[in-house]
């Protein structure tokens, strides 16, 4: 999965809005009645609270790769065409466009 910085900062966008536009004042709450609160959780959030438990126990790191780049560095034979560079930029280029 891609995450491209357009992603993070529309989501930061998106979540950083209008955070304290729900919150009543001190006055209004004494005047009114108490009212007990209830959650309800839907069938999606529960799928998507386990999507993100699971996402968060995932090793970031990919110690096979990791150790593979590493050797090629250290023998001299890692190498990168342009064409793989320039087309691997354009790539995530075009991400953030549709995104």
């Amino acid at each position: 999965m891609i995450i491209s910085n357009n992603k993070i900062q529309s989501l930061l966008k998106t979540y950083g809005k209008d955070l304290n536009s729900n919150v009543n004042s001190v006055k209004d709450i004494k005047t009114k009645t108490a009212a007990y609160d209830e959650l309800a959780i839907s069938g999606e959030s529960r799928i998507k609270q386990r999507a993100f438990q699971v996402a968060r126990q995932a090793e970031d790191i990919r110690h096979d790769k990791v150790n593979a780049l590493a050797e090629e560095i250290s023998t001299g034979t890692y190498t990168r065409s342009d064409e793989e560079v320039a087309e691997k930029m354009i790539a995530l280029a075009i991400v953030d466009k549709m995104v």
